[in-house]
């Protein structure tokens, strides 16, 4: 009788733990965005080779305002990144260089949960894993591509806010991030998202 007790139990519990459903947690973690007008984070990003097996990190802070500004800043080598869907500025002051490269037509995104908006035309979603703090969402690219193999997306189960992201490209890399003190519809000074190579600086166009 223990026996079979313990097993339903052991039922129950694999029960709750695939109970959530996963279109629900990316609906209600897309409504969390929905209103989103800026976004602020602290971030730190991992990136593993897997042909070298090194790995390389970085900490730095993140800002973004829609429609598609953005500025991102990174510790150790310091670098700050400038940009909208046009062009993109990348400074290194120790080099005293600049590069802008013109994006033309090419979208770029920098919002958490450019990956999860209309997933379902791109990608298989699965929770992958759910703890007490946060669910974690793993997608699958449905048609090959060169840029990525999976997306691993994790949200915190209550605020559903993104606090991590792993993409894993073609070769078995990963690039990891992980964000802190995240703060949505911070107000940002428009000069933020401005930027004029200071004097000495050599700049390259591409």
């Amino acid at each position: 009788m223990k026996r079979k007790l313990g097993i339903f139990l052991l039922m129950g519990l694999i029960f709750k733990a695939f109970a959530v459903d996963v279109g629900e947690i990316i609906d209600k973690t897309l409504e969390k965005y929905e209103n989103m007008t800026s976004f602020y984070a602290e971030f730190n990003q991992e990136y593993c080779d897997e042909v070298t097996g090194m790995c390389t990190r970085y900490e730095g802070k993140i800002y973004f305002q829609k429609p598609n500004f953005f500025r991102m800043e990174m510790d150790d080598p310091k670098q700050i990144y400038v940009g909208d869907s046009m062009s993109l500025w990348i400074y290194m002051p120790a080099q005293k260089r600049a590069v802008r490269q013109n994006l033309g037509k090419v979208p770029f995104q920098i919002s958490p949960d450019m990956f999860l908006k209309d997933y379902e035309k791109t990608f298989h979603a699965e929770l992958t894993k759910e703890s007490q703090g946060h669910f974690e969402i793993t997608l699958k690219p449905k048609e090959e591509t060169e840029i990525y193999e999976k997306i691993t997306i994790t949200i915190k189960n209550k605020t559903y806010e993104i606090t991590g992201i792993s993409i894993i490209d073609e070769v078995g890399s990963e690039s990891k991030f992980s964000f802190d003190k995240i703060d949505i519809n911070k107000k940002f000074s428009k000069d933020l998202f401005l930027f004029k190579p200071p004097k000495g600086t050599t700049v390259d166009e591409y």
